[in-house]
């Protein structure tokens, strides 16, 4: 574990709980002692020692600099090639592009080596890294970028596109990596902003704990997505968070102890979603780990890198694992360096992990649990204990993270096995919704935020959750709004009104559905042509149901939803039949 290696750790039992080693680890005089810190008003659990920013935190990542860190086809950056890189970018933005500490700098593009080198490069430079999705259209990426207000973005070359709209005011510059592209004004090659820069020398810009690190947008049941901007502090703790649990489960004897051992990770879902961001690459490379960046998710890619680069682990979205576990394609490759496969994102069907287990008998499945608004930590759960708790999300990850359930309504703490509104309350948790008071203040109380999810947790300690509060649909792990797909619905021309809601699916996890109540001869594939023009791919429903008929309505006159809902499910699977 590079900067880790060299600690002198307790010896314990193996058989001691892990939380009580992370217990140890986390005493006054121990290398992750924990304190109460007021932030905001509110007590929360931090640890002492970690970096103050994560430009302090990069350059811990030199503590592996000779291994490999980034893999993509061809190309094979070691860790301090990619932090090199990463400084000289920095440099670039702020003496060639003026960025000043707080300035929005957006980042969108696929997983591309450049994507962490970028964003490595905002941060260090004191900008606020703004991490948009790359399946956005052209109406979601201007909304998104009139919100934020960035003048600047680093893209790939089709990323550029939906932005070059954007650009016939003069304001806005693109830098824009790997692909080629004709020249214009206002763009800029991403190989060549790092020409002329001095490899680890950071710009001079004062960072701290409580300065604004990063901005990513999360879809809620408002329609809008949210800006969710997290601190250096926040995204610095989860790192720190996990270099504890692999530290106490490196005492416990579960990580091999081979010196030379390096980890290698199989990086199938975007930087771009929290998920990918955190445990996948920046908790990746605080660890240590090989990245094996995908363009895009295919199964038998997926078994191919495997093979090739003695792949150990990967987490993704439970779609991915359970076309792994079912693909018969996975007999004509050697997976047997594949130790780890864990979920996240999405809810994972029961019965996947008993497929996982049988299919990768020497693997351990996992999930996780957290949200944007977590910055991704919150509760996780793998190997035997997930086999015996497969509807499980796992524990409260010590140390930062605490948790309890409230009554939706009355806000009273419910008692154990009873389900209430889950709500964590984190250091790690984002600071607000940006330019969003409001939001913020329905989502954060007393410092905890209020996740929409509702769940329960047992004697043990076990988080279960039942259901949601919010009405979003999650799709193989994007998170949608209904509100945002009706409104798009609502404005095609003969539609009277619309219902948008999840269908059950056993690959997806959940399909958009809607019906759709019009007069005029619409049909199916018109409504989805026209949805396709202004939200992306994801979004756009998977089956929409025509009726003549208004939408059926409850007795204070709003639409039937729940009762929708249920009968256009019920269609759906004896339909599926």
């Amino acid at each position: 574990m590079g900067a880790f290696d060299n600690l002198q750790l307790p010896t314990v039992d193996p058989a001691t709980p892990i939380d009580k080693v992370i217990g140890l680890l986390t005493k006054p005089g121990m290398p992750f002692t924990t304190d109460e810190i007021d932030i905001g008003g509110v007590k929360h659990t931090a640890f002492v020692n970690q970096p103050p920013s994560l430009r302090d935190a990069f350059m811990m990542f030199l503590g592996h600099a000779e291994r490999e860190f980034l893999i993509y086809g061809d190309d094979r950056y070691t860790y301090k090639q990619t932090v090199a890189m990463a400084s000289q970018f920095a440099q670039a933005l702020v003496d060639d592009f003026g960025v000043k500490k707080g300035d929005r700098v957006a980042l969108s593009m696929r997983n591309y080596p450049e994507w962490p080198i970028a964003y490595m490069g905002i941060v260090a430079a004191g900008g606020i890294a703004v991490l948009m999705n790359a399946w956005w259209k052209e109406e979601e990426v201007a909304w998104a970028m009139e919100n934020c207000g960035a003048k600047l973005a680093v893209t790939d070359a089709p990323r550029m596109e939906t932005m070059r709209p954007l650009m016939k005011s003069g304001e806005l510059k693109v830098i824009v990596a790997r692909d080629a592209f004709e020249a214009a004004e206002g763009l800029y090659d991403f190989a060549s902003t790092l020409e002329g820069k001095k490899p680890l020398i950071w710009p001079q810009v004062e960072l701290g704990h409580e300065d604004e690190a990063m901005m990513l947008y999360t879809s809620g049941s408002t329609g809008f997505p949210k800006g969710a901007l997290s601190t250096h502090r926040a995204v610095v703790s989860v790192m720190m968070n996990w270099v504890c649990i692999a530290l106490a489960m490196k005492m416990l004897g579960r990580l091999n102890p081979d010196p030379d051992f390096q980890p290698v990770m199989l990086a199938t879902v975007p930087f771009f979603h929290v998920t990918g961001l955190l445990p996948v690459l920046l908790v990746s490379a605080t660890l240590g780990r090989k990245l094996v960046l995908m363009h895009k998710w295919d199964v038998e890619e997926a078994f191919r890198l495997i093979e090739a680069e003695g792949v150990t682990g990967m987490t993704g979205v439970p779609t991915m694992s359970f076309e792994m576990a079912t693909s018969p394609l996975r007999h004509k490759y050697d997976l047997s360096t594949l130790q780890d496969l864990g979920g996240g994102g999405a809810a994972r069907p029961p019965e996947h992990v008993k497929l996982i287990r049988e299919a990768f008998p020497n693997s351990n499945p996992g999930i996780g649990y957290g949200l944007t608004e977590t910055n991704s930590l919150t509760a996780v759960l793998s190997a035997d204990e997930y086999v015996e708790r497969p509807t499980s999300t796992g524990k409260a990850t010590p140390p930062l993270i605490h948790v309890k359930i409230l009554h939706p309504a009355t806000g009273e703490e419910m008692p154990t096995g009873q389900a209430g509104e889950i709500c964590i309350k984190s250091v790690t948790n984002i600071r607000e919704y940006w330019n969003n008071p409001e939001a913020t203040a329905r989502a954060f109380k007393n410092g905890w935020f209020h996740s929409g999810d509702v769940g329960y947790v047992d004697e043990e300690g076990y988080i279960y959750i039942v259901d949601r509060l919010k009405e979003i649909i999650i799709r193989g792990g994007e998170n949608i709004s209904t509100l945002e797909v009706e409104a798009i619905l609502h404005a095609i021309p003969g539609v009277q009104d619309v219902a948008v809601f999840s269908l059950p699916d056993e690959r997806m996890g959940e399909l958009v559905g809607a019906v759709v109540s019009s007069e005029e001869d619409l049909t199916e594939e018109d409504i989805k042509d026209e949805v396709g023009k202004h939200l992306a791919g994801f979004k756009v429903p998977e089956k929409i149901w025509i009726t003549k008929d208004p939408l059926p309505m409850i007795a204070s006159g709003k639409i039937d939803r729940n009762g929708i809902k249920q009968t256009y499910r019920d269609r759906w699977r004896s339909e599926k039949v």
